[in-house]
């Protein structure tokens, strides 16, 4: 077992976890180790908008649905479902007997209660917009905007302690995409009425519903789960404890899997890349995402509110040598923003994509000089940036282009990823390094979440873009849908509020032992499904 390579220190490391525990032997053996990169953002289920963090929460709790080693959808704590004739209401059946982790009854309301929450303005979830934007609930708009504070007003009820009612303005062949743990966990009403939201970091307080539960969190350092036991499926959990690492620093992160104290990685060095998938092929895993980076441009910056230099700065970027030659991590190079993740999407492309590059770059130093930029007057900037390996060497290679063919002085800002993302909403920034990764595949994932309405922080209102989204929710299937949504995506790229990159892979290594880990393109790697062999 993996343990066993993880020494002496580590044994009564465990052995001393399992007496602070009292919950039985915590050997190392038992523990699946996993790397989560930078320090958690929020292990509050209504709050976060991490993806990462959304690793710890997919174990701690589960939503209406869940995702398979996969990715695909299987029932969770739904056992059944079925939609209207019209596809604006869903009705959701939960399992019998479903309980929370302290053994009280989870009842259809607590979802209800999940979702009133994060639609309350002073929860300050970043993730409401899903309820109004992404999905069109009844009533979400009003109680996320302060409208009212009247819980009947909203579309999702339970008018039994089994079932559970979603009636949305409009259809959305997508909702069950966004009634899994990530989106739509349940609340505990009576842990969060008594402490607050810090009962979501305190293991002595949290109550969750998932297949762990949160047993020790050491900021810096770790988040540690334990099985379950009141969990609807507990007999087929296998591991007694995961244990998420703050693994920053990917090379040590590699170090430390080497050692045998990490069983799973967040991501692979670059440099070493080539070198582990000669030497141990079967552990490495590279397979495709709805990982998308981007360079946001700061409208309110009064230099990038002019549209010309901001095309100009896109268009100075040589996307193909960035990925291909610089960061050399897998990722694919694009001009599009919700495209090339689910094929039957013929989406656009910022309109040079099909030019050459010589031809963008001769535009661009055009486009500078005519914003008012050139040698004795170069725009200065800084890239805001994750300490990420691939990330650093993007701004860097990024900064170079810019330098090269424009003449601009830019610097780049490396930072940890919640230090990175609280800087976004200050407005304390040029050029921010950004990157969302879509809870499917289909490009209203996306696009939802720049609706202006959906106030994600970029300072842009666009009554079209609205206009667009509104006529293409309207429509029933991808069929008549996906080409309102192109039209709507054609609108955002024309303003280029931001430069499109690259689509960013999956890259782990996985220990040969560790079974039932997937190529979840949307990064769903629940631990419930993994065996320590």
């Amino acid at each position: 077992m993996t343990g066993l390579r993880k020494g002496l220190g580590a044994w009564l490391a465990g052995a001393a976890m399992a007496l602070a525990l009292a919950a039985g032997p915590a050997l190392a053996d038992d523990t699946l180790d996993r790397g989560i990169g930078s320090e958690w953002s929020s292990l509050d289920p209504q709050v976060n908008f991490d993806a990462a963090a959304g690793w710890i929460l997919a174990d701690a709790y589960e939503g209406l649905v869940t995702f398979d080693p996969d990715g695909a959808i299987i029932p969770g704590a739904a056992e059944r479902w079925e939609a209207s004739a019209d596809g604006k209401t869903y009705t959701f059946h939960l399992r019998e007997g479903l309980k929370w982790s302290n053994g009280d009854p989870l009842v259809a309301q607590d979802f209800v209660n999940g979702v009133l929450r994060t639609l309350d303005p002073a929860t300050v979830s970043e993730k409401g917009y899903y309820f109004y934007s992404t999905i069109k609930v009844k009533g979400a708009a009003a109680l996320a905007n302060g409208e009212t504070t009247d819980p009947s007003v909203l579309g999702v009820t339970a008018p039994d302690d089994r079932t559970l009612v979603i009636e949305m303005e409009t259809p959305a062949p997508h909702i069950l995409d966004l009634v899994g743990a990530f989106q739509f966990a349940p609340l505990h009403s009576p842990s969060f009425q008594a402490g607050g939201a810090g009962v979501f970091i305190d293991p002595a307080k949290v109550v969750s519903n998932g297949a762990y539960v949160i047993r020790e969190v050491v900021p810096q350092s770790h988040v540690l789960l334990e099985k379950n036991p009141n969990y609807w499926d507990a007999a087929n959990v296998k591991i007694p404890f995961v244990k998420y690492h703050v693994t920053e620093d990917v090379g040590t992160e590699l170090k430390r899997y080497q050692a045998g104290e990490i069983d799973i990685t967040y991501d692979i060095p670059l440099a070493d890349l080539e070198r582990l998938k000669a030497e141990t092929p079967d552990e490495v895993r590279i397979f495709p995402s709805t990982y998308l980076i981007y360079y946001s441009f700061n409208l309110s910056n009064p230099d990038l509110a002019n549209i010309d230099l901001r095309r100009a700065l896109s268009l100075a970027l040589d996307r193909d040598t960035l990925e291909n030659r610089i960061v050399k991590g897998g990722a694919t190079p694009t001009f599009s923003y919700a495209g090339g993740f689910d094929p039957d999407y013929a989406g656009p492309a910022i309109a040079e994509a099909g030019m050459s590059q010589a031809d963008r770059e001769a535009l661009a130093k055009e486009l500078y000089a005519k914003a008012g930029y050139g040698p004795d007057n170069p725009l200065k900037l800084s890239i805001a940036t994750t300490v990420a390996e691939a990330n650093i060497r993007r701004a860097q290679g990024a900064a170079l282009m810019w330098k090269k063919v424009l003449g601009a002085d830019v610097s780049v800002n490396s930072m940890e990823r919640k230090a990175w993302l609280d800087l976004f909403y200050t407005d304390d920034w040029t050029i921010f390094a950004d990157n969302l990764v879509g809870d499917f595949a289909g490009p209203e994932t996306f696009l939802s979440y720049m609706r202006p309405s959906s106030e994600p922080g970029y300072d842009w209102v666009k009554p079209e873009f609205d206009a667009a989204m509104d006529l293409a929710a309207e429509q029933p299937d991808k069929a008549t849908r996906y080409p309102e949504l192109a039209r709507a995506e054609k609108l955002l790229l024309d303003d280029y509020i931001f430069a499109p990159m690259a689509i960013e892979p999956n890259r782990h290594l996985v220990k040969r032992n560790v079974k039932g880990f997937g190529a979840s393109a949307a990064g769903y790697h629940n631990s419930q499904w993994m065996v320590l062999e």
